[in-house]
């Protein structure tokens, strides 16, 4: 990327609010990614979201910690509504849509790692056991995020997962961080809007972050999520609005939790 130092549209005191919000917003998503790396990787103890309802408590911080760090950069950059994307296209059309692009993403995530399992045993860089031990390796890795058993049993929980955790906790908080990163590379990098092609480097940059951030999850989830998000922020800017991406976020995690719970009963 090039630096814009010539934008006319940014004073010298409106790029510095400009970089501070840009580095507060990757900092946090970074933290997460660096907490993955350096967190203990053996199975104990209880996973982030656990049914004794603490997990709303320590998810209300997080959100409180959210708000806290992007209110703040929102403020120092005085970005706005718009340049977030946060703009509501149509009644329930983002809605459907979301639920259309959740299945798509889905498939073509699926489709795209199996290929990339094959192509690595076909030229001989992997086996195939070793693709059963990174399989059961993710396992463990989600296992460390949501409980498939408690997803099993215990109705509240399920629910709660389904909704709250799904589409706020994960598709708004998330989704947030996206828009927020593309209106920031925006402000300061204009010129990498001027193309789509510019835009599509910008989402699989972002995507990349993206992916980081998930390390606590294991390596094949860095990569999923890696996938996924630079499909959520194709979506992003196709529809030059947040929701439709944060409705597919939110379904396809509601999704994968039900898909865990009905694994785990049969």
């Amino acid at each position: 990327m090039q630096s814009n130092v010539s934008n006319p549209k940014l004073t010298a005191t409106s790029r510095n609010r400009w970089w501070i919000y840009f580095i507060l917003i990757n900092l946090y998503m970074l933290s997460f990614g660096f907490s993955g790396l350096l967190a203990d990787k053996t199975p104990q103890g209880s996973p982030r979201i656990s049914p004794n309802l603490e997990f709303l408590w320590d998810w209300a911080i997080e959100m409180v910690v959210f708000g806290f760090v992007f209110g703040l950069a929102f403020f120092i950059s005085r970005v706005t509504p718009g340049e977030l994307l946060l703009r509501w296209r149509g009644i329930f059309k983002p809605v459907w849509q979301g639920a259309a692009y959740s299945i798509a993403l889905r498939l073509g995530v699926e489709f795209l790692i199996r290929l990339m399992f094959i192509v690595l045993i076909v030229v001989g860089l992997m086996a195939p056991y070793q693709i059963l031990d990174i399989g059961a390796a993710h396992g463990r890795g989600v296992e460390r995020i949501v409980s498939a058993s408690a997803l099993h049993h215990d109705r509240i929980f399920f629910w709660l997962s389904l909704t709250l955790v799904s589409f706020v906790f994960a598709g708004l908080r998330e989704e947030l961080w996206r828009s927020a990163f593309f209106a920031g590379v925006r402000a300061l990098w204009p010129q990498n809007f001027k193309s789509r092609l510019g835009q599509i480097g910008v989402a699989a940059f972002a995507a990349i972050m993206f992916g980081f951030g998930h390390t606590l999850e294991g390596s094949l989830a860095v990569l999923h999520a890696g996938i996924m998000g630079f499909g959520f922020g194709l979506i992003m800017i196709f529809h030059r609005s947040i929701w439709p991406a944060v409705i597919a976020h939110g379904f396809f995690d509601a999704t994968s939790m039900a898909i865990m719970a009905f694994s785990h009963g049969h």
